[in-house]
């Protein structure tokens, strides 16, 4: 009797315990899903930092803001398969569609349901940007369903998709700032809308040479309608992250040879000098055989290189055409703003440098380009243009007053911007063409460390020129894209194979879908 009742207890408790499995299994110290505050912020700071060194590394060097006076490699457009930034932009989306798919039917969470799908759409701008066709639809699918072989989306259904979830975040985020963990706006959600606006503009622009018809129609919606759809109206808006002396910016650490790597382009250099623009000295700093320190108001004392130089050629290079003046000390480093401590141990900030998403000064040179090419009709492009030049300005004065380095910010603070605006090489004063190659130049300045912004604005208009160096090899050509990481070849070959044959060759001279200029 008293096994038999063992054996009946013994099986109770078996069936009870294969019903509460799932429940008595579940550790809390390890939750199946994390809350948004606790994943936004990394992600946030993820890419930022990423952003900020392809800004440094292909960002300077293909458009010439900096030139390489050491491994030079990809000054000279020797590429090769690259990894960065698609391992990890797509590492960060794990934890943006982790995000959606917690807050998407909460009605306590959109605004966090709405601010990831505008980080959603910034970081798949940026991967799509570098390699064209990428996976997307099922990019996030093994999160689910363990679908680790994604297919690869056309650019054009990507850009149709981030531009359906910008314009539907700027409906779902509301007027309750009650979000955590934000480094980009601390929780300011009107800045979300914003920001998510002015990024729609930014990608409308983008795909206006291929598909006209929808960039008006969005251009239009926007300007014409700023309370339903707000986009930045200053400095305040833009989109940055600030550093602090915990997480520094992201050149603050690095050591001094890398920082020292990249010098002032000969390119920025000449048209600037040529425009007596004031931003060169946040730029680049005087040379070491002038022996001004970090500012002069000389611009003779700033000295650039050409890009596209080999590794002996850079290392041997003298701007004067002396031997005896060659080398490292009669080339410009880049700006104080940027430097690491190092290489100015005194001098070099933490903090006063912000690592740019995208400026006010971006938005009002896109707004001036809408309305010099008829896109739009709300305000006119002159104003449009000359708001971008004062802002660039008055961002950098502010930076270099935050950095403590004064001599610098009076210099700034003492432009006479009426005077900059008036001259004939910066007015807009001629035909159309005239017009937007001046404002194609004024943003060009303006992109300055702006990831690869510079970059695929040039791809798209071709202005403002670009000239490949000496000994620069792919045929002279300038890269128009990354070729994708050797893992995805290995990991995903046969969805990666139908991209290629979609698109073109995978090499760096295969133009994107937008990019018909």
């Amino acid at each position: 009797m008293k096994k038999t009742l063992l054996i009946i207890c013994a099986l109770v408790l078996a069936v009870s315990c294969t019903e509460d499995f799932e429940t008595i299994n579940i550790n809390p110290n390890y939750p199946a899903s994390a809350e948004p505050g606790l994943l936004l912020p990394g992600v946030q700071r993820e890419m930022a930092y990423n952003w900020g060194d392809q800004g440094w590394e292909e960002g300077f060097t293909v458009v010439q803001y900096g030139a390489r006076l050491q491994f030079t490699s990809g000054d000279t457009y020797n590429w090769s398969p690259s990894g960065d930034p698609y391992d990890n932009a797509y590492a960060s989306l794990r934890d943006v569609e982790n995000i959606i798919r917690d807050t998407e039917a909460n009605e306590d969470a959109q605004n966090y349901y709405g601010v990831a799908l505008v980080m959603k759409s910034w970081i798949y701008s940026y991967v799509t940007d570098a390699y064209g066709d990428v996976p997307y639809s099922e990019a996030t699918m093994g999160i689910e369903n363990g679908n680790v072989t994604p297919a690869f989306d056309a650019q054009s259904a990507i850009y149709a998709g981030m531009l359906a979830d910008l314009e539907t975040a700027n409906t779902v985020l509301t007027d309750a700032d009650n979000i955590s963990g934000d480094i980009f706006y601390d929780g300011d959600i009107e800045k979300w809308r914003k920001f998510a606006n002015s990024l729609r503009l930014r990608l409308l622009m983008r795909i206006s040479d291929v598909d006209n018809a929808t960039a008006v129609a969005g251009m239009i919606q926007i300007t014409s309608n700023p309370s339903a759809y707000p986009i930045f109206e200053s400095n305040e808006d833009m989109t940055v992250v600030t550093w602090n002396s915990d997480n520094p910016q992201p050149k603050y650490d690095t050591r001094s040879g890398s920082f020292d790597e990249v010098r002032l382009s000969q390119t920025l250099e000449t048209r600037l000098k040529d425009l007596n623009d004031n931003r060169l000295y946040v730029f680049a700093q005087p040379t070491t055989a002038s022996e001004k320190g970090i500012f002069s108001e000389n611009f003779d004392d700033y000295v650039g290189m050409p890009n596209g130089l080999d590794d002996e050629a850079a290392l041997g290079y003298s701007p004067s055409g002396n031997p005896d003046e060659s080398g490292s000390n009669f080339i410009s480093r880049l700006g104080i703003l940027l430097g690491c401590r190092a290489c100015n141990p005194e001098q070099a900030s933490a903090t006063a440098s912000q690592t740019i998403i995208m400026s006010y000064s971006e938005l009002q040179f896109i707004l001036a380009e809408a309305a010099e090419r008829g896109f739009i009709s709300t305000g006119d492009a002159t104003t449009y243009y000359e708001n971008g030049i004062r802002a660039s300005f008055e961002y950098y004065t502010e930076r270099v007053a935050a950095g403590g380095w004064s001599d610098i910010a009076n210099a700034m603070q003492a432009t006479d911007i009426d005077g900059y605006v008036a001259q004939n090489a910066v007015a807009l004063s001629g035909d159309t063409d005239d017009n937007l190659a001046k404002i194609a130049l004024q943003k060009w300045i303006s992109l300055f460390y702006t990831g690869f912004e510079g970059w695929s604005d040039w791809r798209r208009t071709g202005m403002p020129e670009v000239i490949p160096g000496p000994d620069a090899v792919n045929d002279g050509m300038v890269p128009v894209r990354f070729q994708y990481p050797n893992s995805v070849k290995s990991t995903n070959s046969e969805n990666y194979n139908a991209a290629v044959q979609s698109m073109g060759a995978d090499d760096i001279n295969t133009k994107l879908w937008w990019d018909v200029d």
